[in-house]
């Protein structure tokens, strides 16, 4: 955690971008008002724009024009390189952002560079380390998601800037004049009243986009079949052949090294994404061995995982067992690496290596208890084998998304990966890799 008070703490809002060796799963910011910036390589629009963000940003409209045009017109220009705007009328006030995967800044700075540089403003950076510990994931999600279900909120569009070039005309330097051309009606601000009983709009929008995923992931394995490579066994569960079809394919085709712009290839694929999953097969198909260690996911890693969260065998987890069980699941070696080593139980070391971390994760982890009492045995007891196969997306949803049920430091990726190494025949594993690549791949997809 660092408080963001540019000269009178010492740190400025650029001082917490995260570095290229950062991992970050998108960018959702929601800044009332903007300027354009004269350095526009390193601001904050820029450095998404070098690292190849997708940028979902939210900002405000009203007749004084609270986001200058010049900034207009480049968010418009670069909405080609997966920077995304819309405008809530009237009311937006905020000035966050969440670089996903990485943290977050809550505070006082609106996207100009005086609010970066040189005012007084007074802010929190949060680590994502600091957010999962005290759930402050889960509100960022909810609120971000409520933004998105706005039905007032406008997109950009040349229009849209045609039409605050207009009001900048009228007003001049004057507050008011102006006000008479706008198109929009001036919006109260949302009334957040909801009855009991009503449709919870989170875990709606959580169902559809399961489920349109869970098809996609279907498809591909349905495909699969007459692509299976011949260093892979015929008896290799159809779901696990999916996930390490994704994970060769993401590793090895998209971008280079740790550059995944993985949104790059999804504007190029978004129309035809079947026929990228075709050529990626053939490829696939072609290998005469696995290309990036899949054959050890497939034969040791996934193996252990079942047999250990298996309904014989998962209410007994213990140091050893669990230390296993998360040393082979893909989202949570990439969660653990990410943690604070105070969190852990080791203040005093300065870095440790995943492998390093894995025993004291589990150990912590074993401790921890949600509302409803229950550790993580009962969990994912509850998640795996705790209702109806269908009913799986509801359980995954209540173990991250709702407080009763939630873990700290134990969220949705991993939970839904490990259904998919558990159960193969419920739901291919799904982790934020898996869903990178679908979107690389061109499908319209969320990642968590």
């Amino acid at each position: 955690m660092k408080f963001v008070a540019n000269a009178l703490s010492g740190c400025y809002l650029a001082d917490v971008l995260p570095s290229e060796e950062d991992e970050v799963n998108g960018v959702l910011a929601a800044i009332a008002y903007g300027a354009n910036s004269p350095n526009e390589k390193n601001d904050f629009i820029g450095h998404c724009l070098k690292n190849r963000y997708r940028l979902d940003l939210w900002m405000r409209y009203d007749h004084t024009i609270p986001v200058a045009i010049p900034l207009l017109e480049r968010l418009l220009r670069h909405e080609r390189d997966n920077i995304f705007c819309k405008f809530i009328p009237d009311k937006l006030h905020s000035k966050v952002i969440w670089w996903k995967g990485y943290g977050a800044y809550i505070g006082s700075a609106n996207l100009t560079d005086s609010a970066w540089f040189s005012n007084i403003e007074a802010g929190i950076f949060l680590s994502e380390d600091d957010l999962q510990s005290n759930g402050m994931d889960l509100e960022l999600q909810d609120f971000f998601e409520e933004l998105r279900n706005l039905a007032v909120a406008i997109p950009l569009s040349q229009m849209l800037i045609d039409e605050m070039e207009k009001i900048r005309l009228r007003r001049g330097d004057v507050w008011s004049p102006g006000k008479d051309l706008r198109k929009t009606p001036v919006w109260e601000g949302p009334a957040f009243v909801t009855k009991r009983g009503e449709i919870d709009k989170p875990r709606e929008n959580f169902r559809r986009e399961w489920h349109t995923a869970m098809t996609h992931l279907e498809q591909i394995g349905e495909s699969l079949e007459k692509y299976r490579p011949a260093w892979i066994t015929v008896d290799v569960p159809a779901g696990w052949q999916v996930d390490q079809f994704l994970h060769a394919y993401y590793y090895n085709h998209v971008g280079e090294a740790n550059r995944k712009p993985y949104e790059d290839y999804f504007r190029r694929n978004y129309r035809d994404p079947k026929s990228a999953v075709e050529t990626a097969m053939r490829w696939w198909k072609n290998t005469s061995a696995a290309p990036s260690k899949e054959d050890d996911t497939l034969y040791v890693n996934a193996p252990y995982i079942r047999e250990q969260l298996s309904r014989e065998k998962i209410a007994y987890l213990n140091d050893e067992t669990l230390t296993g069980v998360c040393s082979r699941t893909h989202a949570t070696r990439d969660h653990v690496i990410k943690m604070s080593l105070a969190t852990l139980g080791r203040p005093d070391a300065k870095s440790m290596t995943r492998d390093e971390r894995m025993p004291l994760y589990a150990k912590w982890l074993l401790k921890q208890k949600n509302k409803k009492g229950w550790g993580i045995s009962e969990l994912l007891n509850h998640v795996l084998y705790g209702g109806k196969e269908e009913d799986t997306w509801e359980r995954l949803y209540q173990g991250a998304r709702d407080k009763e049920y939630q873990l700290p430091h134990y969220g949705l990726n991993t939970l839904a990966e490990l259904v998919g190494w558990a159960r193969p025949e419920v739901a291919p594993p799904r982790n934020g890799r898996t869903s990178k690549a679908l979107r690389a791949l061109g499908y319209d997809v969320e990642v968590y």
